[in-house]
């Protein structure tokens, strides 16, 4: 798994504060495709990060550590590599949308 991609979610709690939040309640789980996955539940500026993904999360989400890599780099779109299947959504779309709140 990439350095970046570690940094970038350890880092979570910290964008969270310096974000608006606010209205923002729902639960992710991210999945690196053969790696690692995380938790992260937001309850307004309440951000909760956990090791592994939950069953009990609005949306999950799951991509290759590259997808997930060039996503954040802005090397990719996400339409696109949601459109090609190399982002994959599960449950809530609703909530995944609310997701770039957080993630601009």
């Amino acid at each position: 798994m990439s350095d970046e991609l570690e940094s970038f979610v350890a880092g979570l709690p910290e964008r969270a504060a310096a974000k608006d939040l606010s209205g923002l309640k729902a639960s992710y789980a991210f999945v690196v495709d053969g790696g690692k996955a995380w938790t992260i539940r937001i309850d307004g500026q309440a951000l909760a990060l956990e090791d592994g993904a939950a069953e009990d999360v609005d949306c999950t989400i799951s991509a290759s550590d590259e997808t997930l890599t060039r996503l954040l780099n802005r090397e990719l779109g996400v339409t696109s590599a949601y459109l090609t299947g190399k982002l994959k959504l599960r449950g809530d779309f609703g909530a995944a949308m609310q997701l770039s709140k957080l993630l601009s």
